[in-house]
Order: C-alpha cells, then structure tokens, then sequence
C-alpha cells in the first residue's frame, strides 16, 4: 500500500490491546490516585469554608493556583510549539514526535484549566464573559481568546493526525495558524505580568519571551521524560532523534534561558526602583534555590557534553529536574511579585504568603490528570504513529 493510500485509507478511531502496556497502566493508575486524591480534598475544602480554603488576601490576591496553572498552560504551549517544527516547518526529523506532542500538549492545557477553574469558583462564566465582554484592552480577555482558540486548534489537529490526514486540503494552514497561537498565547499571558506597572517586580518589556523561551524548554523536558520511559521497541527506530537531536536542542535552549535567566536577576538587583526590593528577598528564599541549583544548574551538568547526553537516564534525569526547578520558579515568580504591598512600598512591610494545604493538594489534582489523561492517549491513540511519508511503500 503506498503512502498516498494510506493517507486516504480509514484508520480506527481506538487501537490497542485488551490490555494496557505496563508504562500506560503505571501512568494511569498514578494518574487516577493522584486526580482522586487532589480533587477529592479540595471540593471538599471548598464545600467547607470556600475560597477561604487558600491563604489568599487583598495584598495577595493571585495565590499558588495561578502558578501551576502557568506551569501547564507555558509548556502546553510550549510542546504545540515542537510539534510545529514538522507540521509547520517542515523539519521532518521531528515527525515521529509531533502526534505526542499535541496530545501531550492538549492533556496539559485541559489539567492547566483544571486548577483555574478550582481556584476562580465560578469558571463557567468565562463562556459568555470572554465573547460578551470585549474588553479589547486587556491582555487577560486576549489570553482567554487564545488559549480557548488554542485549545480548539489542537484537537483539530490532533484528529486530523489521528485520522491519518496529515495531507488533507487546509491541514498546513490549520497547523500554520495553530502555531501563531501558540506564540501568541504564552506571549499575551507574558502581558498580564509584564505589563503591571504597579508591580514593578513583573514589570517587564521581556516577559513575553521569558514565558515563551521557558515553555519551549519546558516541553522538551517533557519530550525527554516521557519517551525515555517507553519500552526500547518504541524508541529504536527514532534513536536519533531521541538520543541525539532533542538532548541537544534541550541543551542549547537551556542555555539560553540561563543566560536570560541571569540577565533578569542581575537587573532587578541592580534597580533602585520602588518596589524592587522584594528581589532581595529571593536570594534567600529555597524556592529562588531551587529553580536556580534544581532546575537550571544541574540539568544543564547532566548535558554538558555529548556523551552525557547520549546516556538516558542522564538525559531522563535532566529533563525531570529543570520541571521541577521551573514549577517551583512559577510559584517564586507569582510570590516575589506581590511580596511588597500594592501602592505601598516595602516600608509597610512584606506580605507574609505561603500556600494552604488546599493549595497544594491541586498538585497532585493537575498532574494526576495530566499522567491519567496522557496514558490512556498512550494507550488508545496511537501516538507512536508517524506520518506516512510520500514516496513510499508500507
């Protein structure tokens, strides 16, 4: 049969075994008890006592939520953005991770939307709010506009992958403009912190790009982590790609965020400006060491040379720590830029935050999700499954 057939040719919507592979199971077990756990003791904190259930105040109106909802929402753009370096580029070294990645970037937005949506109380507003409101001027009504719209692209697009019409008429032009969103989204989201001139510890003209640049690298932690744990037969016909392009690619990029990682800190502790003392603060707070010795440092150790990156569990471990470092960098970020009282200054003293137990038990909710959601794509949708290339025969 040749690929032109194959392409037109019905495929099944589910194809798997009567029984999941032991890595899916694992995932969607892990997945299932972390979701069943989360949610359950949150819903029940907040039947309980409300939005009190998280420690959240005037001075501290946006709580940790928003943090891990940063977190999945960045990399869900993020890997959309590697996907696009088949479908929209044209680099087709990357085809037989740009299925997974749109499902894993899918999977992420839905568990990003899951911890908003606990943390706002009333998320179903959004669906008349965002259309009706038109508030034209604000960055948050234009992240709403394009993460929806990004959303809704994805699973476009992922069907057409699934369905085996990655040559189908408009299919370029669907990933072509699902690929602007996704620059767009993480960008505009950027906005709503960079542009805040009355919290100077966000204020920032490269916030856009810091969330861009962190989500990409994000994702191809993600990319890393997750193929490293699928059995040898999977990965053996894209080696290649997995032991040397995207450790590679991860590495260069994680450079690049060092660099402008550092530029950032050495500015803000450089500024005299009025509300940029919260910075100094940082220095000494574990979150700060984290994101720094945890998240950049030693991924960047692990991939320093080539053999190094050749070794999986190296490559595995490195991708693991920069996700830890860089979720535990949202929730400094969010902390640190509402650390000085709004329309204050420092000299009424610091606002004293840390997450609720309710707060941290969305956690688990969100990546319980994730892992359940991203097992059973595993599982039942072929993600393995690359594009049929012209020219040849199956």
């Amino acid at each position: 049969m040749t690929a032109t057939a194959m392409d037109r040719s019905p495929a099944p919507l589910l194809a798997y075994d009567a029984k999941p592979d032991p890595i899916s199971a694992l995932l969607m077990l892990l997945g299932a008890a972390g979701a069943g756990l989360g949610l359950a003791f949150v819903f029940y904190a907040l039947l309980v006592d409300g939005h009190a259930a998280f420690n959240t105040s005037s001075d501290m109106a946006w709580g940790s939520p928003i943090a891990f909802y940063l977190f999945f929402l960045l990399t869900s753009s993020g890997l959309s953005i590697v996907a696009s370096l088949d479908t929209v580029f044209g680099l087709r070294v990357f085809h037989p991770v740009a299925k997974r990645c749109v499902w894993m970037s899918i999977v992420a937005l839905v568990a990003g939307f899951s911890v908003l949506a606990l943390e706002i109380g009333r998320p179903f507003r959004m669906l008349w709010a965002l259309p009706v409101g038109m508030q034209f001027h604000s960055p948050m009504w234009w992240m709403g506009v394009f993460y929806s719209l990004d959303l809704a692209l994805l699973c476009a697009k992922f069907w057409l992958m699934h369905t085996r019409r990655w040559h189908a008429p408009g299919t370029h032009g669907l990933s072509v403009l699902s690929f602007v969103i996704s620059i767009l989204a993480p960008g505009t989201l950027g906005l709503v912190f960079g542009m805040m001139a009355m919290r100077p510890a966000w204020y920032s003209p490269i916030m856009p790009m810091y969330f861009i640049l962190t989500g990409f690298v994000g994702a191809l932690a993600f990319v890393l982590f997750f193929t490293a744990v699928l059995p040898n037969q999977r990965r053996k016909p894209n080696e290649a790609l997995f032991d040397v392009l995207l450790p590679r690619l991860f590495f260069v990029s994680l450079l690049a965020v060092i660099g402008m990682r550092f530029g950032q800190i050495v500015t803000t502790l450089w500024s005299n400006y009025e509300g940029m003392e919260a910075h100094w603060l940082s220095l000494d707070s574990a979150l700060f060491k984290i994101e720094i010795l945890v998240g950049l440092a030693l991924p960047a150790l692990l991939t320093a040379t080539n053999g190094m990156r050749a070794n999986r569990a190296l490559v595995m471990l490195a991708g693991f720590a920069y996700l830890i470092g860089n979720f535990f960098g949202r929730l400094e970020l969010l902390i640190n830029g509402q650390k000085v009282p709004l329309f204050k200054g420092y000299w009424a003293g610091y606002v004293d935050y840390w997450p609720s137990l309710t707060e941290w038990m969305l956690v688990p909710a969100g990546i319980g999700i994730y892992l359940f959601l991203y097992g059973a794509g595993e599982w039942l949708l072929r993600l393995a499954e690359a594009e049929p290339r012209q020219g040849r025969t199956s």
